[in-house]
């Protein structure tokens, strides 16, 4: 293991020069007598021991425990592994790992054993509140610190791109999948829905019901588009008002409106859900002090996933039932399927 480099000889007799020298070399270090007492602490050990009262005089295992190799408990036992790299823990405060080594002092003085820290370097510090000046200048843990510190800014900077671009992209397709006007989905967004209906395990029913808005366009042409605006976001109100969460309701254009009702089985509460939409759409509402009046026809298909039919297949259906509700005086409605 090669001789051991000469230390001078510090006790409580000893030099003040010695000890500055030695606190500012190893300012972790702590020197012990024969016995084990405590005779110098460094600045940085003592800050480590800053709960405690003043340790002079006290042993060292009072303070330390010592992990690996294990059985260190006596004076004897620390000097049996001389120069070897050691595990310890201040018993107070065993969450944090520390790394020590133990040398003789020379006169058979006693020894001298150094610590630094552990694995735990940086809540180490932040537990201890240590900066620059309680490390020597020659240890590399300050230039780790700052590069940790580097490390942790980077990592945050990247965290908040990340965020801001997952938070844009979301807002992206958002967008592509809503009707900006009223906010209800769009195509796309029903064409997505329907595929999704077709790729789940268990096969489930369905209705389709496509609403055409009657006298919409005399609304257009006799109060402004504004006013036409304004009751397309009222009857998509009301037809978000008649759909649960499960369900999808979109504006396909115009004045044309698509509700898919899942896990439909019977006709009634179709029909219950049809004329309620009906009433509510025919109900004027009030813009600029004159009324509005609009009413709607609607054409619904049932279907059922096990068919893997496409939505454009089912709205050529339930186009072909509207058809007959115009023609049959328009704010009613029909079935096909």
């Amino acid at each position: 293991m090669g001789d051991l480099v000469s230390l001078p000889v510090i006790g409580r007799g000893g030099h003040a020069f010695d000890n500055t020298m030695l606190n500012l070399l190893l300012p972790m270090h702590v020197q012990l007598d024969q016995n084990g007492r405590i005779v110098h602490a460094g600045p940085t050990f003592a800050k480590l021991l800053a709960f405690e009262p003043v340790v002079v005089g006290e042993h060292l295992f009072d303070y330390i425990q010592f992990s690996y190799p294990k059985n260190i408990v006596t004076n004897k036992n620390l000097a049996a592994h001389f120069g070897m790299p050691l595990t310890a823990q201040i018993k107070t405060q065993s969450g944090f790992d520390l790394k020590a080594v133990a040398v003789a002092m020379p006169g058979n003085a006693g020894m001298l054993v150094n610590f630094v820290l552990g694995t735990s370097l940086k809540e180490a510090v932040s537990h201890w509140h240590l900066n620059s000046k309680d490390f020597s200048a020659a240890d590399p843990t300050v230039e780790m610190l700052y590069i940790i510190e580097v490390q942790s800014v980077l990592l945050e900077a990247s965290r908040s791109l990340n965020d801001r671009l997952n938070g844009q992209r979301e807002e992206a397709e958002e967008k592509a999948y809503t009707d900006p006007l009223t906010g209800l989905s769009n195509r796309r967004a029903l064409n997505r829905h329907i595929k999704r209906l077709h790729r789940r395990r268990v096969s489930v029913g369905f209705a389709v019901f496509l609403i055409d808005l009657d006298h919409f366009k005399l609304v257009n042409d006799t109060l402004g588009h504004a006013a036409g605006d304004q009751v397309l976001q009222k009857v998509a109100g009301i037809l978000l008002n008649e759909t649960r969460p499960t369900d999808i309701v979109a504006r396909t254009g115009g004045d044309e409106f698509v509700l898919v009702l899942e896990k439909t089985k019977d006709i009634s509460p179709l029909e219950a859900i049809a004329k309620r939409i009906i009433r509510k759409i025919e109900h004027p509402f009030l813009r600029e002090g004159q009324n509005c009046y609009v009413g709607a026809s609607i054409g619904i298909v049932r279907a059922h996933t096990k068919d893997n039919r496409s939505i454009d297949f089912h709205l050529q259906s339930a186009d072909e039932a509207l058809y007959d509700s115009k023609n049959n005086g328009r704010g009613t409605f029909r079935f096909v399927g």
